[in-house]
């Protein structure tokens, strides 16, 4: 900068000059004036010496180095927009083929893990009103946050609005911490369940992505009207339930997985199958039925859905008089 600085000041100069006014050796001059030539801020002296500097304008500099490039970028930007518009044409005339013919076309499956990612990213990057997510389990998988923050941030900042479901068991996972509290900042909103209905991505109530349950890179995109109401309707549903997100357990999502636990463990049903439900590991799930068991007395697991199942008989139904009672 010294260097650019001087000769946009003073005129052009030799590099011996240069190094006298500026107190650098010849070599140090050297570099600093090659530095400045790559960044097109410099050029040798018309005057047909090697050795003369001259001052360029930064306008000239960003002329030489940026412009070509963007020429280039709003040429294929241009191209860009034609193949969507083109694509776009036949979206009517698909939609309305779709509506007549057996095969709706209104549920595709798409097999490919990078072509669901794509679509994801595209139906993110033309939503413009809300995304529900729904995201069973705990701890989620490495890079997968990481992946969507910078993406729901983007949408956020648009006045798109967030709302994502997580399971209590998510509330100690670190990556999730550190997602939730940046949408949350951002004003997105976090709950929890201790039960999931299962994974689901819906934007703008139109467009919905649902696993596929034997391919774990497929996805099912359901487009039709109908269905993707009924699932933001159960989301809804569970959202109403749900707790909102907090790095801890709190009083009240203790009492639920507990209850969820107990409700599970009344069904007969295996402690690996209790832990996949609620998210958590084996050994945590297991300590939560350990304490169940003491709580209730009893010396097995056995016992203990008995007498589970005894107090759910004994408890009275629930109707407009017990309702009225609890109020």
């Amino acid at each position: 900068m010294r260097l650019w600085t001087r000769l946009l000041e003073g005129g052009s100069a030799p590099t011996a000059d240069l190094a006298a006014a500026l107190g650098l050796s010849r070599e140090q001059t050297e570099r600093a004036a090659e530095e400045l030539l790559g960044q097109r801020l410099l050029a040798r002296d018309p005057d047909g010496s090697h050795d003369r500097w001259r001052a360029v304008s930064p306008y000239t500099a960003a002329a030489e180095l940026v412009g070509p490039e963007e020429d280039r970028l709003r040429r294929r930007l241009e191209t860009l927009e034609r193949t969507r518009a083109r694509l776009g044409a036949l979206i009517p005339l698909y939609e309305k083929t779709a509506r007549r013919g057996a095969d709706s076309g209104a549920v595709e499956v798409v097999e490919s893990r990078d072509r669901v990612m794509l679509l994801i990213s595209d139906t993110a990057a033309r939503c413009t009103e809300e995304v529900l997510t729904v995201q069973p389990g705990g701890r989620r998988p490495p890079g997968y946050l990481e992946r969507a923050l910078p993406r729901d941030l983007e949408m956020l900042g648009r006045g798109v609005r967030l709302h994502t479901l997580y399971q209590h068991t998510a509330r100690y996972s670190p990556g999730t911490q550190e997602y939730v509290q940046a949408v949350s900042a951002a004003g997105g909103e976090v709950r929890t369940l201790g039960e999931l209905f299962g994974k689901m991505l819906v934007f703008d109530r139109a467009t919905a992505f649902l696993p596929v349950w034997d391919n774990p890179e497929a996805a099912v995109v359901l487009r039709e009207p109908s269905a993707v109401a009924f699932l933001c309707s159960v989301f809804a549903n569970a959202w109403g339930l749900a707790e909102p997100y907090s790095a801890s357990y709190t009083a009240a999502t203790s009492s639920q997985l507990q209850g969820t636990i107990a409700a599970r463990l009344a069904d007969g049903a295996k402690d690996e199958l209790i832990a996949r439900r609620l998210g958590m590991s084996l050994r945590t799930c297991r300590r939560h039925i350990a304490e169940l068991m003491d709580a209730l007395g009893a010396e097995s697991r056995f016992q203990a859905g008995y007498l589970l199942a005894q107090a759910a008989s004994a408890a009275p139904p629930e109707g407009p008089h017990h309702a009225a009672a609890g109020l």
